[in-house]
């Protein structure tokens, strides 16, 4: 399988279980999303992997859910957020550099990546990574 030359396959080792907070819209309250998350955790976002996670509702609306890995199991459910499990497996991804400099970087890497084979039954997911960002799409 041939790939544009930014998209890797990666693989995840194991399930990521995170818990998440939906943006009241797309893309105009991911911060806010995101600093409601950050507001609960107590120990602050120190030390934490956050994750966006993205979707087409049966409208055609973008769903976005800003989130975070939980630190020990059932966090989530304890601070009363949703679940979600990123589920191990091989991704399709594109890693972009420094994306605060350029945030529709990310736009348009999840167009590159949904133009090829991946499992369009599952959200997108962006995994922060310091000021990296790891745009994956689920392989089928």
């Amino acid at each position: 399988m041939a790939f544009n030359k930014g998209i890797k396959i990666f693989s995840l080792e194991k399930d990521l279980n995170i818990f998440c907070v939906k943006a009241k819209s797309f893309p105009f309250d991911i911060r806010d999303a995101f600093s409601e998350l950050i507001f609960k955790l107590d120990a602050g976002p120190e030390g934490r992997t956050f994750f966006g996670i993205s979707y087409q509702d049966s409208f055609g609306e973008i769903v976005y859910k800003a989130s975070v890995l939980e630190s020990f199991e059932g966090e989530g459910k304890e601070l009363g957020y949703e679940n979600f499990t990123i589920p191990k497996g091989e991704y399709l991804s594109i890693r972009i550099p420094d994306w605060k400099k350029d945030k529709t970087q990310i736009g348009t890497a999840f167009r590159e990546l949904t133009s090829t084979l991946f499992d369009f039954t599952f959200p997108c997911v962006e995994w922060y990574l310091g000021n990296d960002v790891l745009c994956m799409v689920k392989l089928k």
